[in-house]
């Protein structure tokens, strides 16, 4: 074989992970529009002017929640979501973290494509594709790879980041909250920012925090004074294939534990931070919305058996409402 037939064999294999990557995760890719009222007109006593900002994201769970930084839609009078497909929708903040940029929408429709999250550590020298719209450039993918980890940026008049993924991918005005994912087209972060005046310089929020935000917005919102809870926060998690092949299990999802309230059910029954619910009350879990319907025909004081994954074993424990 000659040697350009090596390139091109190289070359190839380059493109196919890249195209294939972009194509898993790019149905779930959204647009967002968001208006901003300006001060300067509402102190003149005149009604507010108007400016718009654009922005990306990604649906992470199929009833329309969505991810993208808390730059984006900070501030936001109107935020609007467009589809993949064309579709747009009024979106609605669910909850944000200003302090590492992360916050979660969520548009009034089910039943919609969903980005899986990765779960293998990332390493320095790794292939990663971002997908957004910069410039207004709908659905643009880029590639590159994973310059260095756990890199501090603090921009002018912004809060200091911490533990970002440093990329070369090529991120403008308009990349922001769009995924950064792996060659299997796995989240892995959220694309955040880049350095001015440099080139090839990327910034991604690293998927551990994100998911640590989700946590904390779906614990918040859940707790009900009058209402019953376990006391966790979490998101849904793909199982591996070798993992569901040698436990024999039929779900491709579970909901993994972020967040454990001290002294809650869940705490009590020594559940634990990274635990996979698998099932309650013998029904399948595959995200938080199935454990909240399920532990929300119960009373309090009643039982609720959890079955759960902690490494690689499958377990059960009784948890007192």
């Amino acid at each position: 074989m000659s040697t350009f037939e090596k390139d091109a064999l190289a070359l190839d294999a380059y493109s196919h992970a890249v195209t294939t990557a972009a194509e898993r995760v790019g149905p779930a890719v959204v647009r967002i529009d968001v208006e901003h009222a300006t001060r300067r007109s509402r102190s003149y006593g005149y009604p507010p002017e108007l400016r718009g900002g654009i922005g990306s994201g990604f649906i992470f769970a199929s009833d329309g929640q969505i991810l993208t930084n808390a730059h984006v839609v900070e501030g936001a009078r109107h935020i609007k979501v467009t589809l993949a497909d064309g579709r747009t929708f009024d979106a609605g903040l669910m909850g944000s973290d200003p302090a590492v940029d992360v916050a979660v929408l969520r548009i009034g429709t089910e039943r919609l494509p969903v980005a899986e999250l990765g779960h293998s550590p990332l390493r320095v020298g790794q292939l990663v594709i971002a997908v957004g719209n910069p410039y207004g450039l709908n659905w643009t993918v880029t590639a590159g790879v994973v310059s260095a980890l756990g890199r501090t940026l603090q921009a002018p008049g912004t809060p200091k980041m911490t533990n970002l993924i440093q990329t070369d991918t090529s991120i403008n005005p308009g990349n922001s909250g769009g995924p950064l994912v792996d060659s299997l087209g796995h989240v892995v972060g959220i694309t955040t920012a880049m350095m001015p005046m440099a080139q090839g310089l990327g910034f991604s929020v690293p998927l551990d925090t994100v998911k640590s935000v989700v946590a904390k917005i779906a614990t918040q919102r859940s707790a009900r004074p009058e209402g019953v809870s376990l006391g966790v926060g979490g998101m849904r998690v793909t199982l591996e294939e070798s993992l569901r092949q040698r436990l024999q299990l039929q779900q491709r999802w579970g909901m993994e534990i972020l967040e454990l309230r001290s002294q809650s059910p869940a705490d009590q029954a020594q559940l634990k931070r990274l635990d996979v619910i698998l099932s309650a009350d013998e029904e399948p879990v595959t995200e938080p919305r199935d454990l909240q319907r399920i532990v929300r025909t119960h009373k309090a004081g009643e039982k609720v058996t959890i079955g759960f994954l902690r490494g690689g074993t499958q377990r059960k424990v009784t948890v007192v409402l």
